[in-house]
């Protein structure tokens, strides 16, 4: 049964609605994941040693950082595997063509 011409067209504004809100939300996820910069190597002995502290506090803000990193990576995937996921569930709803 084909759909009345009001109805195919309340269907594709919600469509391209609900596309428009995945991209927002998916771009939001993708900016909260900025890999953290990498300290600066001290090769001086003078200044590893005067520093010492500094720079352990630096490497360990590293390594913390670059876990809240793939960790943010992680849930971006997960919620990508999500949205493909419900994308194969919706086409395959989608069933014979009926025009076709």
């Amino acid at each position: 049964m084909p759909l009345l011409p009001y109805s195919r067209a309340c269907l594709v504004v919600a469509t391209l609605i609900a596309i428009a809100v995945s991209r927002v939300a998916r771009a939001a996820t993708a900016l909260d994941c900025l890999p953290p910069v990498p300290p600066a190597p001290v090769t001086d002995a003078a200044t590893r040693a005067e520093y010492r502290v500094e720079i352990g506090q630096e490497f360990t803000a590293y390594f913390d950082e670059a876990q809240a990193y793939l960790r943010c990576l992680d849930a971006a995937r997960a919620q990508v595997s999500e949205e493909v996921n419900r994308a194969i569930h919706d086409y395959q709803a989608l069933g014979q063509d009926p025009d076709g």
